[in-house]
């Protein structure tokens, strides 16, 4: 199924629904000081899930000769809009 999307739409598409959910779970589902909702921890899972997929594009673009430098420019371009977000709504 995903063989009909290209390499970039799947990178691209894995980081618009991940965030969607997050921000869905994180406004429907409540929690409080000692409990996080559930969006706050997909936020913080976020964060190891996409270094794992960001070193999972560099290691067949290093190793395997297979290009997959967009893909690492969209893994940036996330990384830099996140903060660039965080640090907006911090202040």
């Amino acid at each position: 199924m995903l063989k009909k999307f290209s390499k970039e739409n799947v990178t691209l598409g894995f980081y618009v629904i991940y965030i969607f959910i997050a921000g869905i779970c994180y406004e429907l589902l409540p929690g409080d000081a000692k409990t996080p909702n559930v969006g706050v921890l997909l936020l913080w899972l976020f964060i190891p899930i996409s270094i794992v997929y960001f070193t999972y594009h560099l290691i067949r673009h290093l190793f395997l000769n297979i290009n997959h430098f967009t893909c690492l420019i969209i893994h940036g371009a996330v990384w830099i809009s996140i903060y660039v977000v965080l640090t907006v709504f911090k202040k």
